[in-house]
């Protein structure tokens, strides 16, 4: 979904994350205005506000800008919801374009009969 001068064209971030490690995210927005924009994107996963750096940046016309974020993945999978923004003088930051991306919780690894075998092999 486009919005009306700013475009969400990617969301880089994990499919899964074990729980408490850290979730890196990269969100790509395109300026589809004919002059430069204050552009700024905003999240949230499950409550929990997430914001991204920089807090706002000045992007040429047709030009794409990353912002960059990081969060701790919780004990369960989360929807992350994104919006970028625009700034208009005399009125403030205007909530423009929405994407979101699934990151699952990933399965804890059980350790397998031989790495029990090595383990007690070890002890000996």
């Amino acid at each position: 979904m486009a919005g009306t001068y700013t475009d969400i064209t990617e969301i880089v971030a994990p499919s899964s994350a074990a729980a408490g490690g850290a979730v890196q995210v990269m969100v790509k927005v395109k300026n589809t205005f004919s002059l430069p924009l204050n552009i700024a994107v905003t999240g949230r996963y499950n409550g929990v506000d997430v914001s991204f750096s920089p807090n706002f940046a000045t992007v040429g016309a047709g030009a794409t800008y990353s912002f960059t974020s990081s969060f701790t993945m919780p004990n369960r999978s989360v929807k992350l919801d994104v919006w970028s923004s625009y700034w208009v003088d005399y009125v403030g930051w205007y909530q423009d374009d929405y994407e979101y991306v699934n990151i699952a919780l990933a399965a804890e690894l059980q350790p397998s009969i031989s790495q029990f075998q090595i383990v007690d092999f070890v002890k000996i």
